[in-house]
């Protein structure tokens, strides 16, 4: 039996691509943390939004987002990673 290894998604997958009923979103270097909708989420904006997109929506306010040094905002989605 041969194991098929998945290769990770990136922030240009959309929701059309990940079907998980609930999306985690979490942020290490501020310890924030919390779960979104699927459903709502594409009623809102439609299945073909980029994770990328969410991340600057999720992560709105925060100062490491935009900053001088460029974008050090460790928002991140789990569901992305397929070890995870």
């Amino acid at each position: 039996m041969s194991k098929t290894t998945s290769k990770p998604l990136d922030l240009n997958a959309t929701l059309r691509q990940v079907r998980h009923a609930v999306i985690a979103v979490e942020c290490p270097a501020c310890g924030r943390s919390g779960q979104l909708d699927r459903a709502i989420l594409v009623k809102k904006h439609g299945a073909s939004i980029t994770f990328a997109r969410l991340r600057r929506i999720a992560a709105m306010g925060c100062d490491r987002l935009v900053s001088t040094d460029g974008d050090r905002c460790q928002t991140r989605f789990p569901c992305l990673d397929p070890d995870v």
